[in-house]
């Protein structure tokens, strides 16, 4: 029988968590260093907004939208709240959720705004991540799990092209300062506290490091996604920042209140928004390769973004400890058959998945 792995006496994350130790009162090293986020307030908002507005212009801003929760909010917020004149962005990822294709469709509509679409060529989304699969169960490694995600890494420049092309100056996503997985940072040495600016290059130093471990991530054919993916991995990355010095980019709850039961409430009522139930929660279904990581942290580390996540709500003072943990137990749940659907759309067997 295994033995019951110790939590956090405030924040709940599991002794299983990298580099964590607890004090005499159990409480971990991940609550005594952490700094409560400071939002910069909605008057900052506003002024970044109006700077922006322009009568002459078709758009003001584009909103990047994925069908998820966050994504979702932040559409309603800036097109029926803030009143600007925006266009909706979305990337084809070929691993979307059919609930989270149906919630764009249903969104768009509801609020009459254009959408623009786009997809990557030659399936490369696909043949990475394949191959980047297969180096993963080679040599299971908790710190090479984001490598699942190298697709989405190099859409940036996608999304910057849009703007140029439609003359927008400033482009919004829902990114939630809480889901900026601390763990990640400590399975790369670095540190946990950090934020995206000042930690790009050394977590992209850390990842180098460890795919020199494992050749099948150094595939001469894959290198130069990879190059371009964490060039453009983000929208603070080099490659953004120098691509698109005149566009501005922000993440709305960076600004403003992060508040699960206001934008679940509104985005269900007022864009028809829904999740699959099965699932047991409303984040990060979007994308079925969130499933898969959940796998591998689990199998790595006993543990998912979840736990992170719901650390920092505790933290913050947003979730009791109790709520957190029954939540986890519910939610932490392995989907097999969505993994399995991903593999069988790869053309791998599923006999590499164990329960």
């Amino acid at each position: 029988m295994l033995k019951p792995l110790k939590h956090c006496s405030r924040c709940i994350l599991p002794e299983t968590a990298p580099n964590i130790a607890f004090d005499e009162k159990g409480v971990c090293n991940y609550c005594r260093s952490y700094q409560n986020f400071e939002y910069r307030g909605e008057n900052a908002l506003a002024r970044i907004l109006n700077r922006h507005r322009n009568p002459q212009k078709k758009y003001e801003c584009i909103v990047n939208i994925s069908g998820g929760r966050d994504s979702a909010y932040a559409l309603l917020k800036v097109k029926k709240d803030y009143n600007m004149k925006l266009l909706a962005v979305n990337y084809e990822n070929p691993f979307t959720d059919t609930q989270a294709k149906k919630n764009i469709k249903n969104m768009v509509k509801t609020l009459d705004i254009d959408l623009v679409k786009f997809k990557l060529n030659s399936q490369i989304h696909e043949t990475c991540f394949r191959n980047n699969l297969i180096a993963w169960f080679k040599n299971p490694s908790p710190a090479m799990v984001p490598m699942m995600c190298i697709g989405c890494k190099i859409i940036w420049k996608n999304i910057l092209q849009i703007a140029k092309r439609y003359d927008i100056s400033l482009i919004i996503n829902g990114g939630n300062p809480y889901e900026y997985t601390s763990f990640k940072k400590e399975l790369l040495n670095v540190s946990r506290e950090a934020d995206l600016k000042s930690t790009y290059l050394k977590n992209l130093t850390g990842l180098v490091k460890e795919s020199l471990k494992n050749y099948l991530y150094l595939m001469p054919q894959y290198l130069p996604v990879l190059f371009k993916g964490y060039l453009f991995s983000n929208q603070y990355s080099i490659g953004s920042r120098l691509y698109s010095r005149n566009i501005e980019r922000i993440d709305l709850f960076h600004f403003i209140r992060w508040d699960e039961k206001d934008i679940v409430s509104r985005i269900t009522k007022e864009l028809k928004w829904d999740y699959p139930r099965k699932l047991k929660s409303t984040w990060r279904f979007d994308c079925k390769i969130g499933h898969l990581k959940d796998y591998m942290y689990i199998k790595t580390l006993g543990m998912t973004e979840k736990d992170d996540f719901y650390a920092k709500m505790v933290r913050e003072g947003l979730m009791t400890r109790e709520e957190t943990l029954s939540r986890l137990e519910r939610e932490n749940e392995i989907h097999l058959d969505i993994i399995k659907e991903i593999f069988t759309q790869l053309g791998l067997s599923t006999k590499l998945i164990s329960t």
